[in-house]
């Protein structure tokens, strides 16, 4: 660090240290300038600015702010401004800033890109996609406005553009990770692709990271004779789905043979986080780790299996299990298909979602269960289970909650047959994401295939509104998606009350709701094809006094399955765990 106390000089040499990336070195050396210089717009906007960069947005905001005070004509500090305020969780404030910058300067691609960001915090869905498009067409090699374009394009739902925009923003950084996770992430969606050049384009995206792995320590052979140290790793510790399938694991492991360390990489812990953390022989939170350090830590814990929740999804640990600190590395729950990686061992599966003697793609190997993947522990909250709707308005109520981007132009096409085909029937879509744009776009594609709007319930579960446990209450007969079928969603419904009819698909992203039907006795309701879809569902509207019978009785029949044997099934994942280990070469 230098020791004059020149401010110039000790700027240069705070930029320096930013422009290197190590961030600490250069925030220490901006307070010193701000101290001997504190009106000094550079010093206030550049340390700001890697504040902003450190995730401490909104004091990288305040500074930024005074920066701007003293030169209010500035696009640039404007810009830096706006996404500071909207990291901080102030979309309207950034987007007042953003669209000064962009009078000043309407040709800085930056500002459009972080102005599109914006917008499309506040779901003003057109005009985020104008700002991105704009950005991308400034900045043509700029990786992070091709990522941009691409989130713009998934939120209108535009599913095929955005793979496309995700895939430009990897030919210019191949080892951009957000732009990696969002493209494969897509492609599980996608009706039609092959399930196999979608597992062979995880493994060339994620290619990049082999070079990662480090030798894992050296673990005894064999059996062991002293605990199996198992490690998982999440940022889902939380309230959140994952804890439905994850807890009961925790709760019912055998602590005469495994010690169980959680990594914990949840930034708000709630009362779900104290509750998992209890049942733990050993937590570590690791929010704000690096993977470097977070690899340091799983090998001086001496983890035998490594056990990752998580896949492809926001703010994943994959780089960390690239680097293989642990001798055996397994993935589960949170990603229905392979992560790509060679550092990454096993993905577990059942006999059902990927059958024995069938071909399985994907870089793990597969670690067949013996009867589900996953076993179910509805949440506490959930209501009791409601008379059939059906029974008191003699109207079938079909229902979906599951994210808007699952519900694709192939499922809004099958779903609008069975519409005509059961003139009285109705279709409650429910959902965070329906908001007045969402609405409209899912009106008009119902709307297209002769459905009318009238017959359609769309409900917004932001604000005061009932729970999405509660909204089975209006549902008779629940629908799954394709082809990546609604597994927790699925389990809610059983749970409810609702019946669910699947349309099985080839791999264990399309087969998870037929997986679960299997355990429950319900094998009549999983479809081979859309034609046997809607006979299932034309069936089971038809008689609504056995729909009542069904609906009355769905709870119990859950409960007395494999679905809700918890003990049972940690033990089989237990077995699972020890063989493996025993086999590993």
């Amino acid at each position: 660090m230098p020791t004059v106390n020149d401010p110039r000089t000790l700027l240069q040499a705070a930029v320096e240290f930013h422009q290197a990336g190590e961030l600490a070195r250069a925030a220490q050396l901006y307070e010193r300038v701000l101290r001997l210089s504190p009106a000094d717009p550079d010093a206030l906007h550049l340390f700001g600015l890697v504040r902003h960069q450190q995730g401490a947005h909104a004091e990288g905001a305040a500074y930024i702010r005074r920066a701007v005070d003293l030169i209010p004509d500035n696009p640039v500090l404007r810009s830096n401004l706006g996404d500071a305020l909207r990291r901080a969780g102030e979309p309207r404030a950034a987007i007042e800033q953003l669209r000064v910058a962009l009078a000043l300067r309407p040709d800085h691609a930056g500002t459009h890109l972080n102005l599109g960001a914006a917008y499309g915090d506040i779901h003003a869905h057109e005009a985020a996609l104008r700002h991105a498009e704009e950005a991308a067409r400034l900045a043509p090699e700029l990786a992070e406005a091709h990522y941009n374009l691409g989130r713009a394009l998934f939120d209108q739902l535009r599913l095929e553009d955005a793979v496309v925009a995700f895939r430009a923003a990897l030919r210019r950084r191949p080892d951009y990770p957000a732009a990696v996770d969002n493209l494969l992430y897509l492609l599980n969606l996608i009706p039609g692709l092959d399930p196999w050049e979608v597992a062979a384009e995880h493994r060339r995206v994620c290619g990049h990271l082999d070079h990662l792995a480090r030798p894992p320590r050296k673990a005894p052979g064999g059996r062991p004779d002293r605990l199996l140290r198992i490690g998982y790793v999440s940022r889902d510790f939380r309230a959140h789905a994952v804890n439905y399938f994850f807890e009961p694991v925790l709760a019912h492991h055998d602590r005469r043979r495994f010690h169980i360390c959680c990594y914990s990489d949840v930034e708000s812990p709630d009362t779900v986080t104290v509750r998992l953390k209890g049942l733990a022989d050993q937590w570590r939170d690791t929010v704000g780790w690096s993977d470097h350090r977070l690899d340091q830590q799983v090998r001086a814990d001496r983890v035998d299996i490594l056990v990752d929740l998580g896949g492809h999804t926001e703010k994943n640990r994959l780089m960390l299990f690239a680097r293989k600190p642990a001798p055996l590395q397994i993935s589960w729950l949170g990603y229905p298909n392979t992560t790509g990686l060679a550092a990454m061992d096993h993905r577990i599966v059942d006999g059902f979602t990927a059958p024995e003697g069938e071909a399985f793609p994907g870089r793990e190997v597969p670690l067949r269960l013996p009867r589900l993947f996953a076993c179910f522990r509805p949440p506490g909250h959930a209501p009791s289970v409601s008379p059939a709707p059906a029974a008191k308005t003699g109207q079938i109520t079909f229902g979906a909650l599951h994210k808007l981007e699952k519900i694709n132009p192939a499922v809004i096409r099958l779903w609008s047959r069975l519409l005509q085909a059961l003139p009285d029937a109705r279709l409650l879509i429910a959902r965070d994401q329906i908001d007045a744009w969402q609405r409209q776009r899912l009106e008009g594609a119902f709307t297209a295939l002769g459905i009318d709007p009238g017959r359609l319930l769309l409900r917004s579960l932001n604000g005061p509104t009932r729970s999405f446990l509660e909204q089975f209450a209006d549902i008779d007969i629940f629908l799954d998606v394709f082809p990546w079928s609604g597994h927790t969603l699925a389990c809610c419904a059983l749970w409810q009350g609702a019946p669910i009819i699947t349309l099985e698909g080839s791999n264990h992203a399309g087969r998870m709701v037929s997986s679960l039907l299997h355990a429950v006795g319900l094998e009549p309701l999983i479809a081979r094809d859309e034609a046997h879809y809607l006979r299932v569902a034309a069936d089971l509207a038809a008689d609504i006094p056995a729909l009542a019978a069904l609906r009355a009785n769905l709870r119990h029949r859950v409960a007395a399955s494999p679905l809700r044997d918890e003990p049972g099934f940690t033990r089989a994942l237990e077995e699972s765990y020890a063989k493996a280990w025993t086999e590993r070469s």
